[in-house]
């Protein structure tokens, strides 16, 4: 593989393309070329098993839209037209910007910085340490605003017995 740099930035296999894909068109659904710490690898992610909050997006192009987060790790970061995203645990590391984390055995919600160059930040503070998250908080990724949504939390969650919810 003879990784390739064009003038635009783009990084490509110059064995494979005698010129860029991204720029003249050429790169077929599914190749493996892609610039490094884009978008264009990032997986966007459904929450594995039921909802456990959102976030909700508050400006922007994609404004009112919200971001489904599960149990567990949730990777921020943006989509390929530039949105903020929840992304696929496969993601690479560079596009990671944030984490938002439910713990289903503490029901309890956090937020991790992610592994990024680009920061996102939770409530006009780089997100550098680990932060407890409440509803109404508000992340910034990727130029939006978004507000954290709970739906589990001390009055609900989905591991307590159907009579034990509220």
């Amino acid at each position: 593989m003879k990784l390739t740099k064009c003038p635009n930035g783009h990084f490509y296999d110059a064995d494979k393309h005698p010129e860029c894909p991204y720029c003249n068109g050429g790169l077929e659904a599914g190749s493996a070329i892609a610039q490094p710490g884009t978008a264009a690898e990032v997986d966007l992610a459904a929450p594995k098993g039921p909802v456990a909050g959102w976030l909700v997006v508050l400006d922007g192009p994609a404004r009112g839209q919200d971001l489904r987060l599960g149990e567990g790790r949730n990777f921020l970061g943006v989509d390929a037209a530039g949105n903020p995203a929840v992304l696929d645990a496969n993601s690479p590391l560079a596009v990671r910007r944030g984490i938002v984390v439910y713990d289903p055995q503490d029901n309890n919600w956090c937020a991790l910085p992610g592994s990024s160059n680009e920061l996102c930040t939770l409530n006009g503070k780089s997100l550098i340490e680990k932060m407890p998250l409440t509803a109404g908080d508000t992340f910034a990724v990727g130029g939006a605003q978004l507000r954290f949504v709970p739906l589990c939390g001390p009055e609900f969650n989905w591991n307590a017995a159907p009579k034990e919810r509220k």
